[in-house]
This record gives structure tokens, C-alpha cells and sequence, in this order.
């Protein structure tokens, strides 16, 4: 990292970074596993994840174009059915977005309730991480594929590395 990197630069970076973890873990599902749950009741299925996740991002991405929180919605409510290949598309249209926007954000300017810009960047990168680990979950309670970037940055792998 470069010491003129601008905290734009480097929270898009760190972005990029977790986002492309999750566009690997979504390329490797079929459009049947969206909807495996964990084995209990109160369980939300892998789309669910993806859903929060892409809702999230847009709502956040609201709240930093308007200085405050316009409340949640997610754009993948429109679609039916809800594929791999939709959830991505509408993910890369908020990276898109994102970038744009941190492009000309102060992100040390307070927001309306106070809270510096750069706050609501970390609130995003914090819940994508969140989802995560409930994927992890998924991945293995149903023994998905474990993607090589999940395997190195999450340390993830089906062997028994006490086992003699």
C-alpha cells in the first residue's frame, strides 16, 4: 500500500477483496443450492444470504448518497427466479456504484446523524464478512466446494488436520 493511498482507495480496495471471496463462493453454486438451509427450522437458505447481502450494499450506498439511513430494500425482490448469475450481475452493479460514488465522497465528512462517511463504508465491509461466515456454515452442512481464495483466506478445508 502506497502512503498517498486516500482512505477512498483503500476501503475500495478492501471491498474489492471480500466481494471477490463472494463471487467466487457464488460461482461455484448451481441454481438448485440457492435454496439449501441449515439443518433447523429458523434457518434462511444461501439465497437469503445473498439477498442480505446485496441489500445491505444498496442500502447503504443510499444512506452515503443521502447523508442517512433510507431504510432497507433489496433489488433482487424484482427477480424471479433468483439465479447465481442475477445475484451477480446485481452485485457488480453496486461495486459499480460504489466505486463511482467513494470516486468524489469525502469520507471524513460527518453524516447527518454525526458519523463520519468512512463509518458506514466499514458497516458494509463488517456484514459482508458476517455473511460469510454464515455461508461457511452452509458450505459445509452441505459439503459444497470450497473455493482456493475461501481455503486461503478463511483457512477452510475438509480434512481432519488433527487426525493421525
Amino acid at each position: 500500500m502506497n502512503a498517498d493511498d486516500s482512505l477512498s482507495t483503500i476501503l475500495m480496495n478492501q471491498w474489492r477483496e471480500i466481494r471477490k471471496l463472494t463471487y467466487d463462493y457464488l460461482d461455484m453454486l448451481s441454481p438448485e443450492q440457492l435454496g439449501l438451509r441449515l439443518p433447523f427450522a429458523e434457518s434462511q437458505p444461501i439465497e437469503y444470504q445473498f439477498w442480505c447481502m446485496i441489500g445491505a450494499h444498496e442500502s447503504y450506498l443510499r444512506e452515503l448518497e443521502h447523508g442517512a439511513w433510507q431504510g432497507f430494500a433489496s433489488s433482487l425482490d424484482q427477480f424471479t427466479p433468483v439465479t447465481p448469475t442475477v445475484i451477480k450481475q446485481q452485485m457488480q452493479q453496486a461495486d459499480a456504484r460504489m466505486a463511482h460514488l467513494l470516486e468524489k465522497k469525502d469520507l471524513h465528512a460527518p453524516q447527518q446523524n454525526g458519523e463520519a462517511a468512512h463509518a458506514v463504508v466499514f458497516r458494509m465491509i463488517k456484514h459482508e464478512m458476517h455473511h460469510h461466515g454464515q455461508l461457511i456454515n452452509l458450505m459445509f452442512c452441505h459439503h459444497l466446494p470450497i473455493p482456493v481464495s475461501w481455503q486461503q483466506a478463511w483457512a477452510l478445508s475438509y480434512e481432519d488436520e488433527h487426525s493421525e
